[in-house]
């Protein structure tokens, strides 16, 4: 069949009763085909097989093809048609025009247009197309003496506050040790990573499965391991919390805590440096996904915390 938008007349077969005929549209450029229909026949199917039990009219429709124009900016200015997403037909010749911002200037398009450095130009859309509009900005001698002496003046505060902690070296070392030795600190420190322990093994206990699957990534444990470790740990990670925030037996329970962040820490530092592609992390199952780089980040400090808690232990509102 002729793939114009129009009828162009009808064409009849005679086929024996129960024979199966083959259709097939053939759209005209610029068209697509979109479904067969008629008498006890309908189908989105092309070829398509119609088996002859009675007389039958079929009508194969079609429609143009509207490739997409998406038009975007980089720097500060405008372009005509605005930024978004536009629908043309086919072949479609498309006038482009960008306007720099007060303080910008135009450089170029996309190279998929006809004069790419003109702010003035064209495109023939035959397929989705995306198009890019760059601006820069017309640095004057003022802009630059102004980020020069920002930068001078950055300088000089850092430079200041660097002199200031170094005569005040020893008073501020006092302070820190005096902040890390308060029973308060290692109370709010047992809290937080009490807390972190808790909600992680709570949000693993319903993505178990996962956590089995992420854990044999990192290649480190036997699968049988590796599977018993995944149902374990959840559990293991809420007594652990339960046990630092109320403070029982204490040291023990953030050594013990100390022990598996190392764990945690050794594995994923093992995974880059065998480049294993494991992109995120199950630490909080579904409630929370980390970046590998993220969950990394979170267990140093966390063993920073536990150190904390064993080197200056403290048993403010712990039960002994």
């Amino acid at each position: 069949m002729d793939g114009k938008p129009v009828n162009t007349g009808l064409s009849n077969f005679v086929y024996g009763s129960m024979v199966a005929v083959t259709l097939q549209a053939l759209p005209a450029p610029g068209y697509r085909f979109v479904s067969w229909s008629g008498t006890e026949f309908n189908s989105t199917e092309n070829p398509a097989t119609v088996y002859m039990t009675c007389n039958i009219a079929v009508h194969a429709s079609f429609t143009p093809i509207t490739p997409r124009l998406t038009i975007v900016t980089h720097g500060n200015g405008n372009v005509s048609p605005a930024s978004g997403q536009y629908y043309y037909p086919q072949g479609a010749v498309i006038d482009l025009q960008a306007t720099p911002g007060k303080g910008w200037k135009f450089t170029h398009w996309t190279p998929n247009v006809t004069n790419p450095d003109s702010a003035e130009t064209s495109l023939t859309l035959n397929a989705d197309a995306q198009v890019t509009a760059s601006f820069s900005r017309v640095w004057t001698a003022w802009m630059i003496s102004g980020v020069i002496g920002a930068a001078i003046l950055t300088l000089a505060v850092i430079f200041a506050i660097a002199w200031l902690i170094y005569r005040q070296r020893k008073k501020l070392k006092a302070i820190m040790l005096s902040i890390l030795r308060s029973s308060y600190t290692s109370l709010v420190f047992r809290l937080i990573l009490g807390g972190i322990f808790i909600f992680a093994g709570f949000a693993k206990i319903h993505t178990i499965n996962a956590l089995i699957g992420e854990i044999d990534q990192y290649k480190i444990l036997p699968p049988v391991l590796g599977s018993l470790y995944g149902h374990v740990l959840p559990y293991l990670e809420i007594i652990i919390g339960m046990l630092l925030v109320l403070g029982i037996v204490l040291r023990i329970t953030a050594g013990i805590a100390s022990l598996m962040l190392i764990s945690f820490t050794a594995s994923k530092i093992a995974a880059l440096a065998m480049h294993l592609n494991i992109q995120t992390c199950n630490c909080f199952g579904l409630a929370r996904p980390l970046l590998s780089n993220e969950s990394l980040a979170l267990d140093i400090v966390m063993l920073l915390l536990a150190a904390q808690i064993i080197v200056f232990r403290s048993e403010l509102l712990s039960i002994p």
